[in-house]
C-alpha cells in the first residue's frame, strides 16, 4: 500500500512539473515608438545589472541600421545619412538554471530616424 501511494504521488509530481513548464506563447511583448536624429545612436535601453541566466537577442535586425547589445544596454545605430523608419525586435530568455532556455519577454521598436 505504501508503495502505490508513493508511486502515485511522484506520477503527480511528474505530471505537475510538466504543465508548469514555459509554454513559448506566455510572455509578455511590449512596442514602443522611438525616434533618434540622423547619425546619432538611440541608447534603447539599459540596466544596472547583469541577468544570472538567460539573455537577449537581436530577433529581427533593422533593415536599416545597426543593433549593438550586451548584457547591460541595447544601442540602435541607423546606416549612415539614412532617414525613415526602421523596426528590430529584442527577445529575452530565461533560465530556471538548468541550462534549458525560454522566452521570458519580446521587445518591438519602431524607430524614426529624422534630420
Amino acid at each position: 500500500m505504501l508503495i502505490r501511494f508513493k508511486l502515485v504521488m511522484v506520477l503527480m509530481a511528474i505530471l505537475f512539473a510538466g504543465s508548469c513548464s514555459k509554454d513559448d506563447q506566455d510572455f509578455p511583448t511590449t512596442t514602443a515608438e522611438l525616434q533618434v536624429k540622423v547619425n546619432d545612436t538611440l541608447l534603447i535601453a539599459s540596466r544596472e545589472t547583469a541577468p544570472v541566466e538567460g539573455g537577449r537577442e537581436v530577433s529581427v535586425e533593422p533593415k536599416h541600421g545597426k543593433v549593438f547589445i550586451d548584457a547591460f544596454t541595447i544601442k540602435y545605430l541607423a546606416d549612415t545619412g539614412y532617414t525613415g523608419e526602421d523596426y528590430l525586435e529584442i527577445t529575452n530568455k530565461g533560465s530556471i538554471g538548468d541550462g534549458n532556455y525560454f522566452i521570458t519577454s519580446v521587445e518591438q521598436y519602431a524607430i524614426k530616424v529624422s534630420e
